[in-house]
């Protein structure tokens, strides 16, 4: 079940940043983690406005991961085809660095790594106040 749609990105959570063709795909992905986080909670809550904002945010989430890993593919591809990517360049007394494509590459893979790390406390961000955080039973006797 995708919690959100991309009128309500638009409308709602004035999201800009997913494009309308992308979001569908971003979102379904973002549906997933909430269900594994909240063990299928959210699926009984779908109307919550806490759901589907957390949905929004975590699927602009997935575009920055996703854009992160094709930029690690791009720096793997560029090392393999001529060696290096040019880092800098200057004009006036010509000048030009490069940096390896491992390098870019495991930058690129950080960065996908840190927003994934991050996921978890958008989740919080969204879901805690509405309880669907919540492991624990019931009363014991």
């Amino acid at each position: 079940m995708i919690y959100a749609d991309f009128e309500y990105y638009t409308a709602e959570y004035m999201g800009r940043a997913v494009p309308e063709e992308d979001f569908p795909r971003l979102a379904m992905r973002a549906s997933r983690y909430i269900d594994y986080i909240t063990q299928g909670k959210a699926q009984k809550r779908a109307d919550l406005e806490a759901v589907k904002m957390c949905c929004c945010a975590l699927a602009e989430s997935e575009q920055q991961i996703e854009t992160a890993q094709e930029l690690a593919r791009k720096s793997l591809y560029a090392e393999a085809a001529d060696g290096a990517e040019v880092q800098s360049e200057s004009v006036g007394g010509w000048s030009r660095s490069f940096r390896s494509g491992g390098s870019s590459s495991r930058d690129a893979s950080d960065a996908a790594a840190t927003v994934r790390n991050l996921r978890y406390s958008v989740v919080q961000e969204y879901l805690a106040p509405a309880g669907l955080l919540y492991r624990g039973g019931g009363c014991c006797r």
